[in-house]
C-alpha cells in the first residue's frame, strides 16, 4: 500500500532531491530514511519501494548510484533492528518468548540497544566504510553495453531470405546477434521463430559492431538505422532501454525468458544480464535467470506501464502506473500509525493489529487483492514454515537443551554477558550465511535453554539475539535487501566484505554491552 497509494516516495523523493547536491549529505539521506521507514515496514518493502527513487535521482544528477544503493540496504537492516515488527526474526523469538514465560518481548524493547548500534554502524560508514564503496565511475549496466548498437536493416526485394522462417536463418542463431524486433507494415512483431521475412521487413538487431558490419556486406539486407544502447529512443519504434531486477517471488527464477512468453506478453527483449555485479556475455534471452539478477530490457515506451504491473520483475524507474491518490496515502498512513499505536499501548498485539491493518487497506480501496496476493514471498512463507519443523525438532530431541548445556559449560567461568557475547557471536557468523527467520528459529530455542541453565532472565538473551540477527552486512547471499541492491550497483562480494565487516563487529560488541545494561540478567 506504501507503494502503490505514493506515500513513501512522496516523502522519501523529495528528501532525497534536496539532498542531492552533496554526496555525504544525499548518503546520510538515504540512509536515514530506509532506517525510519523499516522500523514499521518490512526491510526488503523499503529497498524496492526507495531504489526506483534513489535510481532516478542519480539519472537527474548525472551520480553513480553504487555510492548510494547499499546505504539503503544498510540502513534498511539497521532500522528493522528497533522495533517488534521490524523484522519477521522479531516477531518469531518475542512469540516463543510468550509460549514459554507467558511474556513477550514489547514493540520498543529493542530500540535503547538499536539507537546505540545504529549510531555506531551510521558512524563507521560514514567515516570508513563509505571509501571502501565502488567509485563513481563505475558503469551501469546499460553504460557497460555501450559497445553493443542496435541496428536497423530492412529486407531488400531480392534477398535469399525472404520467405525462410527465423529458425532456418544461421545468422538468426548467432550467440553474438539477437534480433529484438520486426517492423512489418508500421507494426512491430515479436520475432518468433517460425516468423517468415517479407521484402521491406524491417529487423532490429542487436550486436557488436564488427558483426553487424560484416552481415550488411550481403545484398539481403539494407542499412536503415543504428543507434547506441542507452540513447533515447529508435525512430520508427520509439523503443527504450530500462533496467530491470527480477523480484523476490518472481516465477522467472530458474527459467529462461524464452520460457516465459515474456517477449509476447510485455513487449520486451532482454539485452543483457549483470549476476553478482558481472556482465553475463552469452545470449540473454537463453540465459537461465537467477534471483538477484538485474536485466536491461528493450521494448516499445508505450508497453512501459504495463511491464511495471509485472509482479516477477521490478522495474528501477520512477514508476509511470498511477497511484491511488492522496486520500489513500493518508489513510494508509494512518492505518500504519494505528499499528504502531495499539502495539506500543497493548491494547493489540501485532500479530493481530497488523492483519486487521492489511485488511483495512483492502476494504478502503488503497490496493487490490491481486496486488496484495502478488506481494507475498511464499518462498520465505515456504522457508520459515520448512524450518519451524527443525526449531520445534531441536526442542522435541533435546537437542536444544544439549547445545546450550555444552555452551554454558565452556563458558560459565565468564558470567552471563561472557556467554552472551559468544552466543551473539555465533548468530552473527551464522546470519551472514542464513536467512535471517531461519536462524531465528534455529538459534532461539537454543538461547532460552541457555539463560535457563544459567539460571537467569531470557529476555537479554532474545532480545540480543533479535538484534544481532539483522546484522547480515558482510555477503548479499544471506537477506534480500543487499541481494537487491547487488546488481544495480554494480557491487562486488569484496564490497560487502570489507564494508560489512566493520559493522557486523561493532554490531556484535554494541549488543553485548549495552544488551546487559538495558535488560537485567537477573530480574
Amino acid at each position: 500500500a506504501m507503494v502503490r497509494t505514493g506515500a513513501a516516495e512522496l516523502i522519501g523523493g523529495r528528501l532525497f532531491r534536496a539532498c542531492a547536491h552533496h554526496e555525504l549529505l544525499f548518503q546520510v539521506a538515504v540512509l536515514s530514511v530506509a532506517t525510519v521507514f523499516s522500523m514499521f515496514i518490512n526491510e526488503t518493502t523499503i529497498v524496492l519501494v526507495f531504489m526506483p527513487v534513489v535510481l532516478g535521482v542519480c539519472k537527474e544528477r548525472n551520480l553513480s548510484p553504487s555510492r548510494y544503493l547499499l546505504c539503503a540496504a544498510y540502513g534498511a537492516a539497521l532500522g528493522g533492528e528497533w522495533t517488534l515488527i521490524g523484522t519477521r526474526s522479531s516477531i518469531i523469538i518475542s512469540d516463543l518468548l510468550r509460549q514459554r514465560t507467558g511474556q513477550g518481548i514489547g514493540f520498543f524493547d529493542f530500540s535503547p540497544i538499536a539507537a546505540g548500534v545504529f549510531m555506531g554502524c551510521a558512524t563507521y560508514f560514514f567515516l570508513v566504510g563509505r571509501r571502501f564503496l565502488p567509485k563513481a565511475e563505475v558503469q551501469s549496466l546499460e553504460q557497460e553495453l555501450g559497445k553493443e548498437y542496435l541496428t536497423e536493416v530492412m529486407v531488400t526485394p531480392q534477398s535469399t531470405t525472404v520467405g525462410s522462417t527465423l529458425d532456418q536463418l544461421d545468422w538468426a542463431k548467432r550467440q553474438d546477434i539477437t534480433l529484438v524486433g520486426v517492423i512489418r507494415e508500421g507494426e512491430r512483431m515479436p520475432p518468433n521463430g517460425w516468423m517468415k521475412l517479407h521484402p521491406g521487413d524491417a529487423l532490429i538487431m542487436q550486436g557488436a559492431v564488427p558483426t553487424i558490419a560484416s552481415l550488411l556486406k550481403s545484398p539481403d539486407f539494407q542499412f536503415m538505422e543504428e543507434v547506441k544502447i542507452g540513447e533515447k529512443t529508435l525512430r520508427s519504434l520509439d523503443l527504450i532501454t530500462i533496467e530491470a531486477l527480477l523480484s523476490p517471488n518472481s516465477r522467472y527464477t530458474g527459467r529462461t525468458m524464452q520460457q516465459t512468453n515474456f517477449g509476447r506478453d510485455y513487449g520486451f527483449s532482454v539485452l543483457g544480464i549483470s549476476r553478482h555485479g558481472q556482465t553475463i556475455q552469452e545470449r540473454p534471452f537463453a540465459t537461465r535467470l537467477a534471483y538477484g539478477d538485474s536485466l536491461l530490457l528493450l521494448g516499445h515506451n508505450s508497453n512501459l506501464e504495463r511491464l511495471e504491473r509485472n509482479p516477477n520483475l521490478i522495474v528501477l524507474s520512477q514508476r509511470h502506473f498511477p497511484t491511488s491518490g492522496k486520500r489513500q496515502a493518508i489513510l494508509t498512513l494512518l492505518l500504519l500509525g494505528g499499528v504502531v499505536l495499539t502495539a506500543v499501548t497493548g491494547v493489540l498485539p501485532p500479530a493481530l493489529s497488523i492483519p486487521l491493518a492489511a485488511v483495512a487497506v483492502l476494504l478502503l480501496g488503497c490496493i487490490k487483492v491481486t496486488d496484495t496476493y502478488q506481494s507475498v514471498n511464499w518462498q520465505a512463507v515456504a522457508t520459515v514454515g520448512g524450518m519451524m519443523s527443525l526449531g520445534l525438532g531441536l526442542e522435541k530431541t533435546g537437542a536444544a537443551g544439549a547445545l546450550a548445556h555444552t555452551l554454558v559449560n565452556a563458558f560459565q567461568g565468564g558470567g552471563p554477558n561472557l556467554i552472551l557475547g559468544v552466543l551473539l557471536a555465533l548468530t552473527v557468523a551464522l546470519t551472514q550465511l542464513i536467512e535471517n527467520a531461519a536462524v531465528a528459529i534455529i538459534l532461539a530455542p537454543i538461547a532460552y535453554q541457555v539463560a535457563r541453565q544459567g539460571h537467569v532472565d531470557p529476555k537479554p538473551f532474545m532480545v540480543g539475539l533479535a538484534i544481532c540477527i539483522s546484522t547480515s552486512f558482510c555477503t548479499p547471499i544471506a537477506h534480500e535487501t543487499t541481494m537487491l541492491v547487488m546488481g544495480p550497483g554494480r557491487y562486488r562480494f569484496k564490497h560487502y566484505l570489507s564494508i560489512g565487516s566493520g559493522m557486523a563487529f561493532i554490531a556484535w560488541l554494541l549488543t553485548t554491552l549495552l544488551t546487559p545494561l538495558v535488560w537485567k540478567f537477573n530480574s
